[in-house]
């Protein structure tokens, strides 16, 4: 029987804490839900009971998992306790991290039960060329929903669980440098410091003139920067957003593997 349910998940423009939240709603007061939100932080939790649920939710970047997700996630282990495993992706691919997920939740001792891919508005997303604007919306977030259910029902059910079957190749999509430029600030900056606390890796800071400046090797062009300025004063331009338009507008769909 489940008593306690992790959500655990790194989500610096907000679309996989959509997410992962919505699966935790199911839930309702039956049980005690744990939120770790490793944005900004290392993970706390040390070890998962057999009693627990941990649902383990991350974005896509370039079709792998983040590389300061996984740090983040510490020295957590499962000792055979259940989890789930959910990336969300910018409506192009996730490629192979899935699978990647899945062999380091297996890695760290946890059995995984259930996996599925959502999509999000992508990173590079502009007004003049959305991709997969406003994504995860109200029927992605109702997919998620049933998706829990489905999780807590086969829990329930006290099903033998074998190995989960997803998507993905070995080896992994290679990790090619990021050669992307920097998010911008404009002339209409007025030095708040929203992006810096908005930064999941603090690649943010004030130089000596008290102006905002980009660290190139921290940056992980997440463009929480962008998402959050108050003042529609943070830019990011690359070609990447154009091609994605052109090729990644047809709207994709959650997919779901027990």
């Amino acid at each position: 029987m489940i008593e306690k349910l992790n959500l655990v998940y790194f989500s610096p423009t907000r679309t996989s804490s959509k997410v992962v939240k919505a699966i935790g709603d199911i839930w309702g007061t039956q049980i005690e839900v744990n939120e770790v939100n490793l944005t900004y932080t290392c993970n706390t939790l040390e070890f998962v009971d057999s009693a627990s649920l941990t649902v383990f939710a991350a974005p896509v970047y370039g079709g792998r998992l983040p590389r300061i997700f996984l740090d983040r996630l510490g020295n957590i282990s499962g000792k055979g306790a259940l989890c789930v495993i959910l990336v969300v992706y910018g409506n192009r691919d996730y490629d192979d991290a899935l699978l990647e997920l899945k062999d380091e939740v297996a890695r760290r001792g946890f059995i995984p039960v259930a996996a599925a891919c959502f999509v999000g508005e992508h990173s590079y997303s502009t007004k003049l060329m959305p991709i997969a604007s406003g994504r995860p919306d109200k029927d992605d977030l109702c997919k998620a929903r049933q998706f829990g259910i489905k999780i807590r029902d086969l829990i329930n059910s006290e099903t033998t669980f074998s190995d989960l079957s997803v998507p993905g190749h070995y080896p992994y999509k290679e990790l090619k440098p990021l050669r992307q430029p920097l998010p911008i600030s404009t002339d209409d900056c007025n030095s708040c410091g929203v992006c810096i606390s908005s930064c999941p890796s603090n690649a943010i800071e004030f130089d000596s003139n008290v102006k905002i400046k980009t660290i190139s090797d921290r940056c992980i062009r997440c463009c929480a920067c962008v998402r959050n300025c108050v003042n529609g004063a943070r830019l990011y331009e690359t070609p990447f957003t154009k091609k994605l338009f052109e090729n990644c507008t047809d709207r994709k769909i959650p997919e779901f593997y027990f």
